[in-house]
């Protein structure tokens, strides 16, 4: 057996031989392969040996059994709705207020000189427009849905000649911050699917709300919540102790990384394309406080007191000791420390993370570094062990030095940890840009709850100042009649789903003045 082992070990492509029919000796497999071809995926698009297996299974889908395959049952199938319109699936809701919008001077020239234009030709009001806004308004009692119906006309300007539309209709927002801000909280704080968030609206509010569409929501939040974004960033860096920490997330091309900054009340997420940590020189410039992270190598060479978890120290330990149980050496070595650190976590759950008090344990901590220093061990895993005590003898236990430094990473652990869930729910789906507008309203979110601030009163509220919403969270604003989307933005229903950039020349002159134009020609 022995010999039948090596001599496949040694040869790789005797499996090889064996499938192209040059070797009469055994089937030889490695359980890397066996696993793999146990491991069947259950979702997702199957991989089919022969054409015929791809087409009975195509034939096989929900949606071919019921829109083709049913149908031809006759009389004893129900009979199919026609095909209802997109773009007028909320036409036929009730309004509940109408807004006129116009315009008192030309967007070209500035004068003050214009008239409401009608073309005689076609009939009178021909060109009055109309746009439809939705909205979801909170009360104590419920939601409830608003729908918002605006209108205007084309104006001509009798100094310029040109015809325009007002600028405020022009870029008039479909859905307000009250629809936007419940379908975020719904994606963000409940990790629900943009394709499920349209399908709850729908059947909750009655508004056609397409998954394009609330996937389009996501950066216009995301840019409105950008202040938000950096004062966090700001008032983490100008403090006296940073938590750190990294996780690796799979993109559709490729990898990369995220991190996470945490005070006891601050999170902020932030995206890097590797894992190298020289951006961390510039980020923490000045910095001199004392940062707290695992034992990632990129942190050594930051200039600035440094406590390393000793949590994830006493993790390795206890490894350890699982797998070397009779090693005694090692048990020297792990029995003074867990004596040495539950002292002090005592000393912590009674007085908390004070100085003076933590201080009375430097005594013991130095003798028990000075006995590492005297003996060696001749067991590799208790000699390696004390080399990595050694080598951070100084990082260690800085925190019974200084006031507030805790002696674990959980806080920015516990943040990666909700990241990881979305994470793990779009295995290989997510885009850099979507990440990057995702982990600007995850930061949003989660400080929210580390300071007990609810993330959907705190956007509903408008404010970009999560403090000062704290101090006054019933404060009343007094919200706009029309709402408009940035420069450069249009309606899902005028660029399609995805909109589209609008050029200057449309922005001073309007689509009608772009025809007068051409019909001047």
């Amino acid at each position: 057996m022995t010999e039948f082992i090596y001599r496949h070990c040694a040869d790789p492509d005797a499996a090889t031989r064996h499938e192209e029919g040059r070797n009469d000796g055994p089937i030889v497999a490695s359980v890397d392969e066996i696993d793999r071809l146990g491991a069947v995926k259950q979702r997702g698009k199957k991989q089919f040996a022969t054409a015929d297996f791809a087409r009975i299974n195509g034939c096989a889908r929900f949606d071919y059994q019921r829109q083709r395959v049913y149908v031809r049952l006759g009389k004893r199938c129900p009979k199919r709705k026609g095909h209802q319109p997109r773009q007028f699936r909320n036409s036929k809701l009730r309004v509940n207020q109408r807004i006129e919008i116009t315009s008192r001077k030309c967007p070209l020239c500035g004068s003050l000189e214009i008239d409401r234009w009608r073309n005689t030709e076609f009939g009178k009001g021909k060109f009055t427009k109309c746009k439809r806004a939705l909205d979801l308004v909170f009360t104590s009692s419920g939601i409830k849905r608003r729908v918002i119906e605006c209108r205007s006309s084309d104006y001509k300007c009798r100094s310029c000649g040109r015809l325009f539309v007002p600028e405020r209709y022009e870029r008039l927002a479909k859905h307000y911050h009250g629809l936007m801000s419940w379908t975020m909280y719904e994606h963000v704080a409940h990790r629900v699917g943009c394709p499920v968030v349209a399908n709850i609206t729908k059947e909750l509010f009655g508004l056609t709300v397409y998954p394009a569409e609330v996937t389009r929501f996501r950066p216009m939040m995301a840019r409105y919540y950008r202040p938000c974004y950096t004062r966090l960033l700001k008032t983490i860096l100008s403090s006296s102790v940073i938590q750190v920490d990294e996780t690796e997330v799979t993109l559709r091309d490729g990898k990369g990384y995220v991190w996470v900054f945490t005070t006891c009340e601050e999170v902020v997420y932030m995206y890097r394309p590797t894992r190298e940590g020289s951006f961390l020189h510039d980020l923490l410039k000045g910095f001199k406080g004392v940062v707290v992270s695992d034992f990632f190598a990129a942190y050594d060479s930051l200039d600035c007191p440094q406590q390393k978890c000793l949590l994830h120290l006493m993790r390795d330990m206890n490894q350890e000791l699982l797998s070397n149980p009779y090693n005694e050496e090692l048990q020297a070595i792990t029995d003074p420390f867990g004596v040495l650190l539950r002292g002090i976590v005592d000393t912590i759950d009674e007085n908390g993370l004070r100085r003076r008090h933590l201080e009375r344990h430097a005594g013991r901590v130095a003798a028990f570094f000075a006995t590492l220093e005297e003996h060696s061990f001749r067991s590799d895993a208790a000699e390696s062990l004390r080399a990595r005590l050694l080598r951070n003898r100084e990082k260690l236990f800085t925190f019974i030095h200084h006031d507030g430094v805790p002696w674990n990473n959980n806080n920015p652990e516990n943040a990666i940890r909700q990241f990881a869930y979305y994470r793990d729910g779009n295995p290989g789906k997510l885009k850099e840009a979507g990440l990057k507008e995702y982990l600007v309203l995850l930061s949003v979110c989660q400080t929210c709850r580390f300071k007990e601030v609810s993330f959907l009163r705190f956007m509903l509220s408008r404010e970009q100042d999560i403090d000062t919403f704290r101090q006054r969270p019933q404060r009343k604003r007094r919200l706009p009649a029309v709402e408009v989307y940035p420069k450069g933005v249009v309606r899902p229903d005028f660029g399609g789903a995805k909109g589209r950039p609008v050029s200057k020349a449309f922005l001073q002159k309007g689509w009608r003045g772009q025809q007068n134009e051409a019909s001047e020609r």
